[in-house]
């Protein structure tokens, strides 16, 4: 009953989406939107600053199932009183090589924000280190805890975050068990002066389909990928309604259940937070609250030729593939 009515809200939130008039707005703008709507809410100056900037920074990045998309569910959260406007991360060192972020109720961002000086310093000391942000409230793209690690900090980072259950087991499974757990992963590189740093980015769901993406389908009107969702009765379907009221599915079959379940343990088990079903009967148009984990490395203390030679064997993939991108174009087909 919980779980069949919280996907019915969360179909009702993309249809609802779907009747809103289009408009073009400037970066600045979709700052600014953010930061009235979540002031209006009582939400806190440091929160605010962080939610606005990681809105804004999807929207730039073309990512929209985490960009304005969002903003309703963090105000709808805070109206509810389901996550704290008040509450301030709490950052602690756990070990030498880990730290502990404390979100106390509160949103992800400012947690993850606030615990990357300490990781960061711990990362440089001992050469890897862990960050576990955890009683969170998670609604944003995963790859922004990562980007500033390799860009501004030189370091090799990956993230692993749980959520509520959508995804089911494959094979055999027709109800939702898993999260849609995605995982980011950034690696810094030479740019093209031979100094800044460009790093290479990716962040994905370990289902099929993210979840914002197939509620974004329901409201537009498009189809799913195969193999993406099953439907109530446990059968294949491209209907993105359809799959909203029945249970996705993982990516790449039995491979993407392993790794769902790996982040499930990485991002839940260490940080004390609820697992996917444990989950399942939140309401999907708001945050709901799971635990995360950062590893990051620094590629000076753990490279036999420190960082130099580190970045030299970056390049020597990345652009081995962009050629290979660029022959394939120029022959009329594409890697991107």
């Amino acid at each position: 009953g919980d779980l069949r009515g919280a996907q019915a809200q969360d179909r009702a939130w993309g249809l609802a989406l779907g009747a809103m008039a289009k408009v073009r707005v400037s970066l600045q703008e979709c700052e600014a939107i953010c930061r009235k709507a979540l002031q209006k809410r009582r939400l806190n100056e440091t929160a605010i600053l962080a939610i606005s900037e990681n809105i804004t920074a999807a929207e730039r990045d073309g990512c929209r199932s985490h960009g304005l998309f969002r903003l309703p569910g963090y105000c709808l959260a805070l109206e509810r009183g389901k996550a704290s406007h008040d509450a301030l991360p709490e950052v602690k060192s756990l070990a030498p090589s880990c730290v502990v972020s404390d979100a106390k109720g509160g949103f992800s961002v400012p947690a993850c924000v606030a615990g990357h000086s300490l990781l960061v310093e711990k990362a440089k000391a001992s050469g890897v280190a862990v960050l576990l942000i955890q009683r969170a409230f998670h609604f944003a793209a995963l790859w922004q805890d990562v980007e500033p690690l390799a860009a501004k900090h030189g370091l090799v980072a990956m993230a692993f975050l749980n959520s509520k259950a959508f995804v089911a087991h494959w094979p055999g499974g027709l109800n939702p068990l898993y999260g849609t757990n995605p995982m980011a992963f950034a690696c810094p590189r030479r740019g093209a002066d031979g100094l800044s740093q460009e790093p290479f980015v990716f962040d994905q769901a370990t289902s099929m389909m993210a979840r914002g993406d197939m509620t974004l389908a329901a409201r537009d009107g498009e189809t799913l990928p195969p193999n993406a969702a099953i439907d109530k009765h446990g059968q294949p379907t491209t209907d993105p309604v359809a799959g909203l009221e029945g249970a996705q599915l993982p990516m790449a079959g039995h491979k993407g259940t392993s790794l769902a379940i790996m982040v499930e343990l990485l991002a839940a088990s260490f940080t004390g937070d609820a697992f996917a079903y444990e989950a399942a009967g939140e309401d999907s148009a708001m945050p709901t609250q799971h635990g995360e984990l950062i590893i990051a490395i620094d590629p000076e203390r753990c490279t036999a030729g420190g960082r130099a030679a580190f970045l030299n064997r970056v390049e020597a993939l990345l652009q081995m593939v962009e050629a290979e991108a660029q022959a394939a174009e120029a022959d009329g087909r594409s890697m991107r």
